[in-house]
């Protein structure tokens, strides 16, 4: 059986996230802000805009290479997650906001949690005479890369806005933690936190339309991560039952170990095949994207897991120790089940789309309609 995975999206985006990624594979704490000192930012910011005016699809090379050496930074927050929110905003206001985006003038963050789609958050946002007060709590907020900005959804007059907070004024985190796949991770208390009328930035359809484009842009991303991860797990699993012998023979030798890898095998093949449809499907604009991306993130999250729990079982012993590779694209691939909303939230979502559909079919999904924006 070979143990070679052709990249699913090669070229030069690819060939730079992966040279960076096995340099620093080992390194404990990564030297300045990579992302946005490599330019990856710039990726989906328009050229009007000062941005390189790339698509998902150039994202996703950068996504791939960094997952399949098992670097953790939070590229699809950072690069796509921000740039398609702004878009939200007035144009003159926007413009300026993905320039500085484009050109690593200001650092902005999401400040939502991983385990939910943007807009999913529990903020809320009521006026004052000098602008907003912003009260509620973000658990899970990936604070791996400093941000002097951060980007916040929060519930205004019972619809979502968009709101750009300076850092300072929302303060230090009530706490921080190593995640399980070694992201840095904080929970946010924000209480009475005082914005101006200015950092406003969008509501209504506009912001519907920019929150269901940055959905579908992290569940297709996370799909990409998941695939490559997978894969290079698979490549250092063959590797070690090669390389380690037990009874005199290597244990590629054992039948049950080779049935094993070859399942684990198939299903990452399928699973590339489900992440080529969903891209499919977003440039064709077809209006069920978000069902594919849910449907795809279903058996894609099974598979990853199955995998993972099965690489570390054939690890023996090292399975159990980070320093191995394979045990941190073990840990990845577990926690990316749960990034974005896990099997349980997608099944609910899907059961409720098709609930709504069957009692009004001439309706359409409007968190559909926005898919091809993210291109």
């Amino acid at each position: 059986m070979s143990n070679h995975f052709p990249p699913l999206f090669p070229g030069m985006l690819f060939d730079a996230a992966d040279r960076f990624a096995q340099d620093h594979v080992h390194s404990a704490i990564l030297p300045g802000d990579p992302v946005r000192e490599l330019g990856w930012t710039a990726t989906l910011v328009p050229e009007a805009d000062g941005g390189v005016g790339g698509t998902l699809a150039d994202l996703a090379s950068v996504v791939e290479g960094l997952a399949a050496q098992g670097l953790q930074l939070p590229v699809i927050e950072t690069c796509a997650v921000v740039p398609l929110l702004l878009r939200a905003a007035p144009a003159e206001v926007a413009g300026p906001w993905l320039q500085a985006v484009a050109e690593s003038e200001v650092q902005i963050a999401p400040l939502a949690a991983l385990s939910a789609l943007p807009g999913d958050g529990t903020l809320r946002a009521v006026r004052s005479d000098s602008g907003f007060v912003l009260d509620g709590r973000v658990d899970g907020v990936d604070a791996t890369l400093p941000a002097s900005h951060w980007l916040a959804v929060a519930e205004l007059d019972g619809a979502p806005a968009l709101f750009l907070v300076d850092a300072e004024r929302i303060g230090a985190p009530a706490a921080r933690y190593r995640t399980m796949e070694g992201r840095q991770g904080a929970d946010f208390r924000l209480d009475g936190v005082s914005v101006p009328a200015t950092a406003l930035l969008a509501q209504g359809e506009r912001l519907c339309a920019a929150l269901a484009a940055a959905g579908n842009a992290a569940l297709l991303l996370t799909l990409v991560d998941t695939v490559a991860a997978q894969a290079a797990l698979i490549r250092h699993t063959l590797t070690h039952l090669q390389e380690r012998r037990q009874f005199g023979v290597a244990l590629a030798t054992f039948q049950v170990l080779r049935h094993r890898v070859a399942d684990m095998y198939v299903k990452a093949q399928c699973a590339q095949g489900l992440v080529v449809h969903a891209f499919q499907t977003l440039d064709s604009a077809a209006p069920d994207l978000r069902r594919t991306l849910q449907l795809a993130k279903l058996s894609i999250a099974e598979t990853a897991r199955a995998a993972a729990e099965a690489a570390i079982q054939m690890h023996g012993g090292m399975g159990l120790s980070e320093e191995v590779l394979a045990t941190r694209l073990a840990q990845r691939l577990i926690a990316s089940e749960f990034r974005y909303g896990d099997r349980l939230t997608q099944l609910s979502q899907l059961l409720h789309a098709g609930g709504a559909s069957a009692a009004n079919p001439s309706s359409s999904s409007s968190s559909n309609t926005p898919s091809g924006s993210a291109r």
